[in-house]
């Protein structure tokens, strides 16, 4: 498949791409802004207006070839009419919420880290109204989407955030499955998945199945 890669920043949309192409399939990309902090601002104060960039990016992937948009964003995906923007977009769009949405009946209690408040937010949302009986818990960190934009060691990372403490504190509070809600953070999922004794839940591989059986 060719596939069209819609993310926040320009670092993230190329980690889509890599995982797209490292998985066999050609890709392109679009990022909405042009960092982080920039990213974070339009989802919070401009969602209009970010949605008719997502949606003007998608429809030029589509105008050259994209059989499917991989939207590589866990808070793009919470902060804008999504529903709207499959609506507009002529092939089919998987975000990391779809999969959370699918999975959550296998989970009671979930954690998660995400980009900022209102992408954990809508996290908790999406899971909520899947499974109403699960408790969904975890913490925005846009000052770790920032280290990893400026290619800061993942283990240096790791420690400095003192990564393991929190996981180690979501464990204590009874988690089943760690969520990694930003696509940044696959960028630190060694460290993580050697330091907490529960499953890590990265949606990258399932949005891929999604897209490749309903193309």
């Amino acid at each position: 498949m060719k596939l069209g890669v819609l993310a926040g920043t320009p670092v993230d949309t190329q980690m889509g791409v890599d995982y797209v192409v490292s998985k066999g399939h050609e890709a392109m990309g679009f990022a909405c802004s042009k960092s982080a902090p920039e990213q974070n601002e339009m989802q919070i104060l401009h969602k209009e207006e970010l949605l008719q960039i997502a949606i003007n990016g998608c429809l030029d992937m589509v105008k050259q070839g994209a059989e499917g948009i991989y939207v590589y964003c866990n808070s793009l995906s919470g902060a804008i009419d999504i529903d709207r923007l499959k609506k507009e977009v002529p092939v089919c769009v998987v975000t990391p919420l779809d999969i959370y949405r699918m999975c959550a009946g296998n989970y009671k209690r979930l954690s998660v880290i995400a980009a900022n408040g209102q992408s954990l937010a809508a996290i908790e949302r999406t899971i909520l109204n899947a499974n109403p009986e699960c408790v969904v818990f975890g913490a925005g960190l846009l000052p770790l989407v920032v280290e990893i934009e400026e290619a800061t060691a993942p283990q240096v990372i790791y420690d400095s955030f003192q990564l393991k403490k929190l996981t180690d504190s979501f464990v204590a509070i009874g988690c089943d499955a760690f969520i990694l809600g930003c696509t940044h953070y696959p960028y630190i999922e060694k460290e993580i998945t050697e330091g907490i004794a529960v499953e890590v839940i990265n949606p990258s591989d399932l949005m891929l199945e999604y897209l490749e059986q309903n193309k």
